[in-house]
């Protein structure tokens, strides 16, 4: 043999020898695994855009929920898939010290809106989450209720046209750009109307974001999965025409408020204080300064979690109205209920939807809660192990640094808790039983989303505005169940979700 031959079979010796050492992490931890391939691991669907990541580990979850513990690979890192509910609970709420981050890539110094609570970790995550908590008190809310009713009026007629014409509309970029117009207004301060002018900047940006495509669901994967590899390669968390709009949007809004002497019940206002004076108002007024100190944001702070909240806040309330009406759609019989419910709850209170009015439709609450289940917006949730951690009842320990992956979506779709689970059965959420089963479409503990009652209250005005008026229909949907795109990290319809729109009599 040829020294060049020899060195060469060394090396693939070698090679043979690291992967089989790093491919063996779980065995040696005592963790059941499935056999992984280089270089993807158990994700090559993923990378080769057969499929989704939460597809891939729901499929996962579907060969392996015997075990509570499943271990994985993406490219060559180890991943700890969770398939049991009350281990996923205990991660997310009673040892959540052992689990208080993500593991997500943050360069707040190059990749400013990569510093968004969403992501960031320990104490930074912890000062943060408080400042930003008193966004969401009842109070402040109710203050921004009557912005979400005026822009529902606006979708009332603008559906009230598509119905007269007996229009098919694809309802999901309908809602994009109805939630596009309320998170502007509250997120922001800036009132627009992308509901009848689809060009609007913000929703061209919002549609960028989350547009269905193979890099978007590699930059959103790389950075929750294989944050290193984002550090290395400089992968910024957005597009740089998507930050050089919401950073500037944010400064124009800043200057403009200052120099007007402008306040709004929004949620800009809140961040405006926590700039200027390191301050929020722990009542619910909100041109008070009180002795509550933070340290000031900056610039760059403020537009994180200004870009946070507006992406977060229009896609998880679009996608949970599109297919919430789908399902209704689909169940004509379940939209019938539900708008006699409307009637009847809006018949108290002068044939308004108001504050207390959407609090009283429980089983519209119902609707949404089901279509939660069944399409949450959230499909899978990563944690990283901050400090080594036990498994009850078991020998497995998980190291320092883990990444770990709660099955929500599967959890959510498994027979053994939900009996026939992908029909669409909002009486689930009437049986006292529910609390004992698997459900957590926002996460839950101490980072359960902080938006998440903002968000059912936009949700639920803006479907209960439209169910008043109009009657839904499925048009062309002739498979049982929706196809999902392969190309993205949340849960999009390939062909979108067409509805019939007519007035109701």
């Amino acid at each position: 043999m040829t020294p060049l031959s020899i060195g060469l079979a060394l090396f693939c010796l070698g090679a043979f020898a690291f992967l089989q050492y790093i491919f063996g992490y779980w065995n040696r931890r005592g963790v059941p695994q499935l056999t992984p391939f280089f270089p993807f691991g158990n994700f090559s669907d993923l990378f080769l855009g057969k499929a989704s990541f939460p597809k891939v580990c729901e499929t996962l979850y579907e060969r392996t929920k015997q075990w509570r513990l499943l271990g994985g690979y993406i490219l060559l890192r180890p991943i700890l898939l969770v398939n049991d509910p009350q281990l996923a609970k205990d991660i997310m709420v009673r040892d959540f010290q052992h689990f208080h981050d993500r593991g997500t890539h943050v360069d707040e110094a190059n990749d400013p809106l990569s510093g968004h609570l969403f992501s960031l970790a320990g104490e930074k995550w912890k000062h943060l989450r408080a400042k930003l908590t008193p966004t969401f008190t009842s109070g402040r809310l109710k203050g921004m209720f009557q912005t979400l009713v005026d822009t529902g009026e606006v979708l009332q007629d603008y559906m009230l046209k598509c119905a007269k014409n007996e229009e098919v509309v694809e309802i999901r970029d309908v809602l994009a750009r109805y939630n596009t117009d309320n998170i502007a207004s509250v997120a922001f301060g800036i009132q627009i109307d992308s509901i009848n002018n689809p060009n609007e900047p913000f929703r061209q940006i919002g549609r960028k974001f989350f547009e269905s495509n193979f890099r978007n669901n590699m930059r959103i994967m790389i950075t929750f999965m294989v944050p290193k590899l984002s550090k290395y390669l400089k992968i910024k968390s957005v597009d740089a025409e998507v930050e050089q709009f919401i950073l500037g949007m944010a400064r124009e809004t800043l200057e403009y408020r200052e120099k007007n002497g402008v306040v709004r019940k929004d949620m800009m206002q809140l961040l405006i204080q926590l700039r200027n004076t390191g301050t929020v108002s722990v009542d619910e007024r909100w041109d008070v300064e009180t002795t509550t100190k933070y340290k000031k944001l900056s610039i760059g702070e403020v537009a994180a979690q200004a870009h946070v909240f507006f992406l977060a806040g229009f896609e998880t309330s679009s996608s949970t109205m599109s297919f919430c009406l789908y399902e209704l759609a689909k169940n004509p019989e379940i939209q019938r209920k539900v708008q006699a419910e409307i009637d009847s709850v809006t018949a108290l209170h002068e044939g308004k939807v108001t504050y207390d009015s959407i609090n009283e439709m429980r089983y519209l609450e119902c609707c949404i809660d089901e279509t939660l289940r069944k399409y949450p917006p959230v499909p899978v949730l990563n944690r990283e192990c901050t400090q080594e951690y036990k498994v009850p009842d078991s020998d497995i320990t998980i190291e320092k640094g883990t990444a770990v992956i709660l099955q929500i979506s599967a959890m959510h779709h498994d027979p053994q808790y939900y009996p026939d689970p992908m029909r669409f059965d909002p009486d689930r959420f009437l049986d006292p039983e529910m609390k004992s089963k698997p459900y957590a479409p926002f996460g839950d503990g101490p980072r359960i989303c902080i938006g998440l009652r903002m968000g059912k209250i936009q949700t639920k005005v803006g479907l209960s505005l439209m169910l008043m008026k109009f009657n839904f229909e499925l048009s062309g949907h002739e498979e049982p169940e929706l196809v999902m795109s392969p190309n993205t990290f949340l849960q999009t319809p390939v062909d979108g979700i067409n509805l019939k729109v007519s007035c109701r009599k």
